[in-house]
């Protein structure tokens, strides 16, 4: 990863190598004052995250209780946030601090609020197990589409779910808006919002008390505005070094605090002083024509669905508006020109969101990834209604992936993956 940090007009770069022994020695060599606190943090995260392997996605009694013997970092961190794990070591050097809380950035999420367990995670699985497919991206769910319908299944577009049907505690089927009749089931899995699954599909009428209490005090995650670029033949991305997974720059430490704090008051808080944005160039990796992706987290839905739908034209002057503003930054720091380059331009605000994933509030992470509803904290994949599953949020594709060998595995009793959390299947 390639990492910048703006402060005034001090620009700080850091090239974020693969492999976390890697990245020890790089931050070593950056930071000799802070070495021994560096090596001690590393090889403490690289352990704790060796123990979160060990454990089972959806753990049994006996798995409980194996717990704080097998995995006794992970008991230790589960309520701590991600700058107290930094603390923990003595992390206090500022921009030592600004490269480490890159990795909880990725969710909008400040160090602050954010579990030390899930921040490095996403730091060392993003530097070991960072996929994509063959191809284009979007060849992959076709290809799983394919075999899907190969094997009997179906697939229904433009077909709403009006309501998951639950009699006497247990899931029934699922009843599809203009269909006369349901699609009866033993078993139902829910990717939607929760928000929608539990308190729309299923009704809380059908909940227990508590569980309505948990998602009474569930904080989604936020909502992003990400602007694709299409680019003429006449730049030269090869030669500007942006051929990595991510490209990102953002003002100094304090950044994403600021950033959720806006997110949280019911809007966002970018400016030009305060800004965190990722620029991708897949055609770099794939080779096609010149395209740019410019990501920008963590915004709210605010008035962004009410204007699309009531004043389309507030709403294309502000998405146009920041848009400029987010391809301004990205032309500043990564690519000269890229304004007199750009022949298609397509900006996907969190209206956007909110109507491709039907989340209410636009969330592109499903429950935001805080300390307070992380881990035991989190909803569990089984809901209280019998035979409806709800994978659990994640971030990035093998993460995803992850979420659904989890509940294939919990439907087969742990016949497919022996209940693990990442993929090793029963031979």
């Amino acid at each position: 990863m390639r990492r910048l940090v703006v402060d005034g007009d001090r620009v700080e770069e850091y090239r974020i190598p693969a492999g976390a022994e890697n990245f020890k020695n790089y931050l070593v060599e950056k930071f000799p004052g802070d070495a021994d606190r560096i090596r001690a943090l590393m090889d403490y995260s690289v352990d704790m995250f060796r123990q979160v392997r060990k454990l089972k996605a959806n753990s049994r009694f006996k798995d409980k209780i194996q717990i704080p013997f097998q995995a006794p970092k992970v008991v230790a961190n589960l309520n701590r946030t991600y700058s107290g794990l930094l603390d923990k070591f003595g992390i206090t050097n500022t921009r030592l601090r600004e490269v480490m809380e890159t990795f909880t950035s990725f969710s909008g999420v400040p160090s602050g609020r954010s579990s030390a367990i899930m921040a490095t995670g996403a730091m060392l699985s993003s530097m070991t197990r960072c996929f994509r497919p063959y191809g284009f991206f979007d060849e992959y769910p076709a290809k799983m589409a394919l075999l899907f319908q190969q094997r009997g299944g179906e697939i229904r577009f433009g077909s709403e779910v009006e309501k998951i049907l639950v009699v006497n505690g247990k899931t029934t089927g699922v009843k599809v808006q203009g269909d006369d009749g349901a699609i009866r089931a033993d078993k139902v899995i829910t990717t939607i919002d929760p928000m929608v699954a539990m308190r729309k599909l299923v009704g809380e009428e059908n909940l227990p008390p508590q569980y309505v209490k948990r998602l009474d005090n569930i904080i989604m995650s936020a909502s992003s505005i990400n602007v694709a670029l299409g680019l003429d033949d006449q730049i030269d991305l090869a030669s500007m070094d942006l051929d990595y997974p991510y490209n990102v720059v953002s003002t100094g430490l304090g950044t994403s605090g600021k950033l959720f704090n806006g997110f949280l008051a019911g809007d966002n808080a970018f400016d030009e002083n305060c800004f965190h944005v990722a620029v991708i160039c897949p055609s770099l990796t794939t080779g096609a024509k010149n395209t740019v992706t410019i990501r920008c987290t963590p915004f709210a839905l605010n008035h962004w669905k009410e204007w699309r739908e009531n004043d389309y034209k507030k709403y294309r002057e502000e998405k146009e508006r920041w848009g400029d503003f987010f391809i301004g930054i990205a032309e500043k720091y990564f690519i000269p020109g890229l304004r007199q380059h750009i022949v298609m331009k397509d900006i996907s605000t969190p209206a956007t969101y909110a109507r491709y994933s039907g989340s209410p509030t636009g969330s592109i992470y499903d429950m935001a990834s805080l300390v307070t509803q992380f881990g035991p904290k989190r909803l569990p994949m089984a809901t209280p209604i019998s035979g409806l599953y709800q994978p659990k949020f994640s971030h990035g594709l093998y993460g995803t992936m992850m979420n659904g060998v989890q509940v294939v595995d919990l439907l087969l009793d742990r016949k497919f993956n022996n209940g693990n959390s990442l993929f090793a299947p029963v031979s």
